[in-house]
C-alpha cells in the first residue's frame, strides 16, 4: 500500500515550500502525493517520481452542458458567454479537452492512477437538495464521457472513480455502483472511496464513531464490489446539522454567476471540511479495505496546519 497526501499546483499550496527539497522533507514518512494540476509548477517544486496519482479536473455542474441543454445552461449561468468561459468552449469537446490535459499531466508525471469525480449538481440544487437528474442519468453520461476520453488513448493509468453525495456515485446503492463499473468500457478501473463524502450521505451522523459504523455498513452492503476499491481518500467531516439547516432555508442566490459560484464554493467548504479521521477503528477500516493507495486528503490553511493534520492522522493509524 502506498501512503500519500493530496497536493495541488496552485500558488497557495506550492508557496508553502521554498524549493523541491523543502517539499521532499515535508513528504518524509509518505511515499508521495496525489496531485491536482491547476497551474504550472514553474519552480518545479513537485518531483515527478513522487506523484503516484493525478486528481482530474472537476466540474460540479456539467451534465446539461454535455447534453447541450441551452435552456438549463442559460438558467445556471445567466448568459451563454459565462457558460463558455466556465467550460472553455461551447460544446462537449471543451470538457474532453480539459480532461485530456489531465491525462497528459498524468503521463508527464508517470502517475499510476487518475481520479474522476462521478457527480452532478447545479448551484441551486447544491443548496436545496432537490435534483433534476438521477444518479442513473449522471452515470450514463459519465460512461459516455469516459469511453470517449479513453478511446484510443496511448497512456492508460488506473481510472479510480470517486464517490460524492450528490447524484452519481454515492456508494450507498450497490446496484448503482455496479452499474457504473459495468458501464465504463475502460479496462483498468476501480474506486477511490472517499470516507468524508460517504459521511455526507447520512446527515444523522453526529460523531466519528457513528460515521465509521455507517461506512462499515455500506461496505457490508456492497459485498464483493468492495474488492474494486483500489484507493481511499481518508478524512471526515460531521456537518449534517448545517446541511439540514441550509436545505430548510436556502440562501437567496446573487444576481451574477460569479457571485453565485462563490456562494456555492463557500457552502461546499462548510459541508466538506476534510479533517483527520481519528476515532478507534479507523486503522481496522483501512485494514479491511486494504487499498493500493491510501491518501490523507485534507483542506488546510497553511503548512503548519497541514503537518499537524498529517501527524494526527498518522497517530490514529499506528
Amino acid at each position: 500500500m502506498k501512503t500519500l497526501f493530496n497536493l495541488t499546483t496552485s500558488a497557495p499550496d506550492l508557496e508553502r515550500f521554498e524549493d523541491r527539497r523543502s517539499l521532499v522533507d515535508f513528504m518524509r514518512g509518505f511515499d508521495g502525493v496525489e496531485l491536482l494540476v491547476c497551474e504550472e509548477d514553474k519552480k518545479q517544486i513537485v518531483p515527478e517520481e513522487c506523484v503516484f496519482g493525478i486528481h482530474m479536473s472537476y466540474f460540479p455542474y456539467w451534465l446539461d452542458f454535455w447534453r447541450g441543454d441551452e435552456a438549463a445552461l442559460q438558467k445556471e449561468f445567466g448568459t451563454l458567454e459565462d457558460c463558455e468561459r466556465y467550460y472553455g468552449g461551447t460544446d462537449r469537446s471543451a470538457l474532453l479537452k480539459r480532461f485530456r490535459a489531465d491525462l497528459a499531466a498524468a503521463e508527464r508525471y508517470r502517475a499510476q492512477y487518475v481520479v474522476f469525480h462521478v457527480s452532478d449538481a447545479s448551484i441551486e440544487e447544491s443548496f436545496t437538495g432537490r435534483y433534476r437528474h438521477t444518479s442513473g442519468e449522471v452515470i450514463a453520461a459519465v460512461c459516455e464521457l469516459l469511453d470517449e476520453l479513453f478511446s484510443g488513448a496511448a497512456y492508460r493509468p488506473a481510472l479510480l472513480l470517486e464517490n460524492l453525495w450528490q447524484p452519481g456515485l454515492t456508494f450507498t446503492d450497490p446496484a448503482v455502483t455496479r452499474g457504473l463499473l459495468e458501464g465504463v468500457a475502460y479496462e483498468n478501473t476501480g474506486f477511490m472511496l472517499d470516507t468524508g463524502h460517504l459521511f455526507h450521505t447520512n446527515e444523522s451522523i453526529r460523531t466519528q464513531e457513528e460515521g465509521l459504523a455507517y461506512i462499515n455498513a455500506m461496505l457490508d452492503a456492497h459485498g464483493a464490489l468492495c474488492e474494486r476499491i483500489r484507493g481511499v481518500h481518508l478524512h471526515q467531516s460531521i456537518t449534517g446539522e448545517y446541511c439540514r439547516a441550509v436545505r430548510a432555508d436556502p440562501p437567496v442566490l446573487k444576481p451574477t454567476y460569479e457571485e453565485r459560484a462563490w456562494q456555492m464554493f463557500e457552502h461546499a467548504f462548510r459541508v466538506d471540511l476534510h479533517r483527520p479521521f481519528t476515532c478507534p477503528g479507523v486503522r481496522e477500516l483501512i485494514g479491511r479495505i486494504s487499498p493500493e493507495y491510501l491518501v490523507y486528503e485534507f483542506i488546510t490553511q497553511n503548512r503548519g496546519q497541514h503537518r499537524a493534520f498529517l501527524q494526527e492522522q498518522k497517530e490514529a493509524l499506528r
